[in-house]
């Protein structure tokens, strides 16, 4: 038999899981900076925040009118919101033009940038006051009164010029690559510069010191210049490097080369920022 003790000690396990269960639901926090639109609510249940994910959005590209996709990391909000009357029916009659125009406006009276537009979505970027970017999508679906925003917060760009032998070993088993952008050539010119050397030399003692591991070596562009020559210029570099590896022993077999111009952005060609941090050699472990 459950006798009063136990009854009461089964109401507050109970009572505390459904205090918790309302307490991980409501734990969503709101974006600092990328507001909802006029008397909308958050619909919870529907949202997510996570500390660090991935997102990729779409960026016109000024020069070339070209749409690039950009992945960005960092934290991370998926928000659902919908615009309500005071008596909580939601409101139907508001354009896609008023949606737009509202965040549009948002931004740049925060020094923002409209990165691209078309009939169903509206990407933005604003600066962040550790030099990073909010990144945001906004994607109203008008007759249902809701606007879905995806945003991620991307912090300020540290640049680590130089990775060890043994943290380029730890990159490599730990994600398959490492991103590097210590090594440095002339303007338009596959010609290693000097400054190069110290992270040259990091990639020979990782090869002696490991005798098995294979390497494909990467080079990438900015988007400046045409496709072809972009190409050709990475493909060059990316010889370079693996030539500069066989001068200290590396045997050829063990290196792969590649190239793939201005394809595959790690950021917005739109900023000097953006474009140094496209420019640069990626080492794959082969397997």
């Amino acid at each position: 038999m459950i006798n009063k003790a136990n009854t009461y000690t089964i109401v507050a396990l109970i009572a505390f899981i459904l205090c918790a269960i309302d307490h991980f639901a409501q734990d969503i926090p709101e974006h600092p900076i990328i507001k909802p639109f006029p008397n909308s609510v958050l619909a919870e249940n529907m949202s997510k925040y996570n500390k660090f994910d991935e997102f990729e959005f779409t960026v016109m590209d000024k020069g070339t009118k070209k749409k690039n996709k950009v992945k960005v990391k960092g934290k991370y909000w998926q928000l659902l919101y919908e615009v309500r009357t005071p008596s909580g029916e939601r409101v139907e009659d508001i354009s896609m033009v008023e949606y737009f125009e509202n965040y549009k406006n948002a931004a740049l009276e925060k020094g923002g940038e409209i990165l691209f537009e078309d009939r169903s979505y509206l990407y933005l970027r604003i600066p962040k006051s550790d030099g990073g970017k909010t990144w945001c999508r906004v994607n109203p679906v008008a007759n249902l009164g809701q606007i879905y925003l995806v945003i991620v917060d991307e912090e300020g760009f540290k640049q680590s010029l130089t990775f060890g032998a043994d943290e380029l070993k730890k990159a490599l088993d730990a994600d398959g690559k490492v991103i590097l952008h210590g090594i440095l050539f002339d303007l338009d010119k596959a010609t290693l510069k000097q400054e190069s050397e110290e992270q040259l030399h990091h990639i020979v003692t990782l090869m002696i010191n490991y005798p098995d591991l294979k390497l494909e070596i990467q080079g990438h562009t900015d988007d400046q210049g045409k496709d072809d020559y972009n190409l050709n210029l990475s493909k060059n570099r990316a010889e370079t490097v693996s030539s500069y590896l066989q001068l200290f022993g590396i045997d050829k077999k063990r290196l792969v080369t590649k190239g793939f111009g201005e394809s595959k952005p790690i950021a917005s060609n739109d900023s000097e920022e953006g474009r140094e941090q496209n420019r640069r050699v990626e080492l794959i472990k082969i397997n």
